[in-house]
């Protein structure tokens, strides 16, 4: 699993802990369709090549792109801003077109990986400039806000359209925001895990406004990712061999024939 433990890796050293320890609180509220058997990076095979950057210092063996998705004052921004500064904004405005930020995050050890994260906008009105981030993205988070039917029920819309233009390796983690509004609850968590569930997705609730879980979507979601690179990198060296072979046999074959029709001259 990814390192969590303190200092966190997944955001500054100067945030407050608080945002940790919520994390840590809510770790059984995690959920995949089939935990048990995504290894973890423990025994993943890491094997990729190593990228240097020259802002960091820090070689880095991935690098990805995330964004979030989601309608209108679901928390998407304000998501972002918890993780990347740990700092929760209650008056900010709505994104406009996207919003970029870059965070380096301490995988295992030596391991690094460069998450280049797009805040994107949810009106309606700017849906066709949003979905021109599907095209290349290798995490997304999927945003509604537990508060908000409305929103839940739109999760369909974008879900069709992650379907249709993102990549079909893309790991996707449904996300219920505002977990804090317990009290003004109009979607059940049962009803966000069956959603997810229902498209292979990865689920959990958050809060922006105290920190809840938020490290843990990150985390996870930047593990399952890894994991999805490490698997189709091994997919693509087993293809490679296959089409080695299967140029070799003709080959093989134009001397088997060779072979018949010399024994054939010398037996005459």
């Amino acid at each position: 699993m990814l390192n969590v433990s303190s200092p966190s890796p997944l955001y500054d050293e100067s945030a407050n802990t608080s945002v940790e320890n919520s994390n840590k609180r809510n770790a059984s509220m995690v959920f995949s369709n089939t935990p048990s058997s995504r290894p973890t990076l423990h025994n993943a095979n890491v094997s990729a090549q190593n990228i240097s950057t020259e802002e960091t210092g820090v070689k880095l063996t991935y690098e990805f792109k995330i964004i979030l998705l989601g309608a209108v004052a679901v928390g998407k921004t304000a998501i972002l801003g918890r993780y990347i500064t740990n700092e929760f904004n209650e008056g900010h405005t709505s994104t406009i077109q996207a919003n970029y930020k870059v965070k380096i995050v301490n995988v295992n050890n030596d391991t690094h990986a460069k998450l280049n994260i797009w805040d994107t906008c949810g009106n309606e009105r700017f849906r066709a400039i949003t979905t021109q981030y599907y095209k290349d993205a290798q995490g997304i988070i999927l945003v509604y806000d537990i508060s908000n039917r409305n929103s839940f029920d739109m999760i369909d819309s974008w879900i069709d359209d992650i379907k249709n233009i993102a990549p079909a390796n893309a790991v996707v983690i449904l996300t219920g925001n505002k977990s804090d509004l317990a009290d003004k609850r109009e979607v059940s968590f049962q009803e966000g895990k069956n959603k997810a569930d229902e498209n292979g997705y990865l689920f959990n609730e958050v809060s922006a406004k105290n920190g809840d879980n938020i490290l843990l979507i990150f985390a996870n979601l930047t593990e399952a990712v890894i994991e999805q690179l490490e698997k189709d990198k091994s997919e693509s060296l087993a293809i490679g061999k296959q089409t080695l072979q299967s140029i070799r046999l003709p080959e093989e074959s134009v001397l088997v024939n060779k072979r018949e029709v010399e024994k054939e001259k010398r037996c005459c």
